[in-house]
């Protein structure tokens, strides 16, 4: 079925000359994991050869309070988007002290997004984390991360994000790929809503085989809706046995409109 409305309204969301609406487009990759990790949450720490984080740690409190870098030579700023504890959006930009934690100005509940806005590429990992005492710039306890620019990123690669308060977000599209993973592997791509108070629902579901196709993409003709404080996150499952190295990105498209903008 082809789409039934034009997506010029993109283009007037994006130029801001739709009041009350906006558009955020996120992405993410699990660098490194294997069939036996079972599900795993699109994002930079579902790394085997590093954080090893394969399901996403959601906090229940604003405390998500810190910042630092595994090199001592990171002093870049860093913008921290994420939500306050009412969920509200905040943007703040913090100064990285190298591997010496720096406290963010706002502490928050959720983080969806790093990104390194200084002049000098980042050379260690950033971090954001729940405070707990670090070992060269890496938390002790790699279950506080919350978020990690990892090298040569520059920002966060993360396919989950959470609907602000007062706002509701009309899901546009979604799709996974696969890169540098071995011919013939099956994979199974999940979208996954929780709805404030409740468990994690799942919503769509596709797959795709690397022998046939490098990935899978849903579009919408009618958007889905999800209510302020939805948390939504993609995941993935390698269906073929004894698959190692794996290698998926996700991203999907929102736009966000203020409850006072219907």
């Amino acid at each position: 079925m082809s789409r039934t409305f034009t997506r010029d309204i993109f283009l007037e969301i994006a130029k801001g000359n739709i009041t009350g609406h906006s558009f955020i487009h996120k992405f993410g990759n699990a660098p490194d994991f294997d069939t036996g990790d079972g599900a795993v949450d699109i994002w930079d720490g579902a790394n085997d050869d590093g954080s090893d984080l394969m399901s996403y740690t959601y906090s229940a409190t604003a405390n998500i309070d810190s910042l630092s870098s595994s090199n001592d030579a990171d002093i870049q700023d860093i913008e921290v988007q994420g939500l306050d504890s009412n969920f509200n959006i905040v943007v703040q930009t913090i100064t990285l002290t190298g591997q010496t934690r720096v406290a963010l100005t706002t502490d928050l509940i959720r983080v969806f997004r790093l990104k390194n806005v200084g002049s000098v590429n980042l050379v260690g990992v950033c971090y954001c984390f729940v405070n707990v005492a670090t070992t060269g710039g890496v938390p002790n306890t790699l279950g506080n991360i919350r978020a990690q620019i990892s090298n040569g990123n520059n920002q966060t690669l993360m396919a989950l994000f959470t609907i602000p308060n007062d706002t509701v977000g009309y899901l546009d599209s979604f799709g996974a790929n696969s890169s540098g993973v071995r011919k013939s592997s099956a994979y199974q791509v999940d979208l996954f809503a929780r709805p404030f108070g409740q468990v994690f629902q799942l919503k769509h579901r596709r797959a795709f085989d690397d022998s046939i196709s490098s990935g899978t993409e849903k579009e919408y003709d009618v958007p889905e809706r999800f209510t302020a404080k939805t948390d939504l996150v993609i995941r993935v499952n390698a269906l073929t046995a004894a698959v190692t190295e794996a290698n998926i990105s996700a991203s999907f498209d929102l736009i966000l409109v203020k409850d006072s903008s219907y």
